[in-house]
C-alpha cells in the first residue's frame, strides 16, 4: 500500500471503523492539535497513543454545542504525496452543530508515516472560528 493509500485508509475510517484505522497506525501514533482549541479531557497539543487519538477524534461529541456526526461531510478533498514519507490531506468539513448552527471549516493535515503506518499527524485549521462557533 502506498503512503497515500495508507493515509486515506486511516482518515476515511477513523470515525466509521476505528479498528481498521488503528491497523494502519503505529502503536505510538500521535495527533498534534492546534494550540488555541482546547480538547475536552486532554491537556496540551501532543496526543500520543491510540486512546489519546480517539479522545481527540470524538471530542466534538462530548460538548453540548459540538457537531452532529451524521451531518458531517468532507468536500474539496485532496491527497498529496510528498517527500520523506509524508502525505498532505486537505478538505473542507461541513456539518450541523447541536446548537443548530452550520459549521464549515477548511482543514489540512500533515501526515508522517513510519514503516508503512501512520505515525504522526498535525492539523491546521481555523481554530478561532471553530472556538467561537462551538464554545464561544
Amino acid at each position: 500500500m502506498s503512503n497515500k493509500e495508507t493515509a486515506k485508509t486511516f482518515f476515511t475510517n477513523l470515525w466509521v471503523d476505528p479498528e481498521l484505522a488503528r491497523s494502519v497506525a503505529t502503536d505510538d501514533v500521535t495527533w498534534i492539535t492546534t494550540r488555541s482549541m482546547p480538547i475536552p479531557g486532554a491537556e496540551g497539543t501532543e496526543h500520543v497513543g491510540w486512546d489519546a487519538v480517539m479522545n481527540v477524534a470524538t471530542s466534538g461529541l462530548k460538548i453540548s454545542t459540538g457537531y452532529i456526526p451524521e451531518t458531517m461531510e468532507q468536500t474539496n478533498v485532496r491527497w498529496l504525496e510528498t517527500e520523506e514519507d509524508c502525505v498532505v490531506y486537505q478538505f473542507t468539513m461541513e456539518c450541523q452543530t447541536k446548537a443548530g448552527k452550520e459549521y464549515i471549516n477548511d482543514y489540512l493535515f500533515l501526515v508522517e508515516l513510519r514503516g508503512g503506518k501512520v505515525a504522526r499527524f498535525q492539523e491546521y485549521w481555523d481554530s478561532k472560528q471553530a472556538f467561537e462557533l462551538l464554545l464561544g
